[in-house]
């Protein structure tokens, strides 16, 4: 796990993921990337590119939200 930068990886039963919901990339996982998707979710925003997409599958739905929140409280070391 120390080999990522920041040790910003987790372990899930044998991978190593990287930890996803920083949306606003401050730091830190908190209400405010909860506000960002919960706005794009509204707008129904799809799409490549998407900051509030953490998943990756171009839309932005409650799996993102859930990932953020499983991930809320976790600071995040940025290069």
């Amino acid at each position: 796990m120390s080999q990522a930068y920041g040790n910003n990886l987790i372990k899930i039963g044998s991978k190593y993921c990287l930890i996803s919901g920083d949306v606003n990339q401050e730091g830190v996982i908190d209400i405010s990337d909860f506000a960002i998707i919960d706005n794009d979710i509204y707008s129904f925003k799809s799409g490549t590119f998407i900051a509030s997409d953490v998943n990756g599958d171009k839309i932005v739905d409650l799996n993102d939200m859930q990932i953020v929140d499983n991930n809320r409280s976790i600071s995040v070391i940025l290069p």
